[in-house]
């Protein structure tokens, strides 16, 4: 029988007490991650940015405005003068089929129904007077006109046009193919039924 102050039972308890140390030791390391701390990730810092940024120190790129579109011709004035004075050219009693073309449209390609208009009995009584020019662009007119056959007023149907073409102001050609219908036996032209590099506003 051992006694509770005997060196023996002194001895157990030191063995005891080292063994558990041990495990409290081995339970640490486990809890610590045994084989290794694994390192914590962290976020990385983007280097380019988000996307759809600009970068610092940096402007964002201008954007470019479209060249406006000019309303009406450098030299209003004179633009008017020339319009009128084509419209007087074409309705002139005295213009020959040459000067008449020369003030139209595209009247080179359309010289016979030119031709036809003004010598029909009906269409070569049409008279014109222009009343008033409007711009729509720097080489389209709206032309407003009183038209008559001999005394009589007739239905424009609305204004005329007038166009800037190879430099010069002329009279639309889809305006003259208008007129025809003021004619006997004046046909329109084959490019009556195209549109032209007029705008709306033909006279019909």
């Amino acid at each position: 029988m051992i006694r509770a102050n005997s060196p023996a039972r002194h001895g157990v308890w030191a063995v005891a007490l080292s063994v558990a140390a041990l495990v409290l030791t081995g339970a640490c390391d486990d809890q610590d991650g045994g084989g290794g701390a694994v390192p914590s990730r962290t976020a990385r810092s983007s280097v380019t940015g988000s996307p759809g940024t600009t970068p610092a120190g940096t402007s964002p790129p201008a954007s470019v405005s479209p060249t406006p579109t000019p309303t009406a011709p450098a030299d209003p004035q004179q633009a008017e003068q020339d319009v009128r004075k084509a419209w007087g050219v074409l309705f002139d009693p005295g213009s020959s089929l040459e000067q008449r073309s020369a003030v139209v449209e595209d009247g080179d390609e359309n010289s016979l129904m030119i031709d036809n208009l003004f010598r029909d009995p009906s269409g070569a009584k049409l008279r014109a007077k222009v009343t008033s020019v409007s711009y729509t662009s720097d080489v389209h007119a709206e032309v407003t006109y009183d038209l008559r056959l001999g005394d009589r007023r007739l239905d424009t149907g609305g204004p005329g046009a007038a166009v800037l073409q190879d430099g010069r102001w002329k009279v639309g050609l889809r305006t003259v193919c208008a007129l025809t219908r003021h004619a006997q036996d004046a046909p329109e032209a084959p490019s009556c039924v195209v549109p032209s590099s007029s705008p709306a506003g033909t006279g019909r």
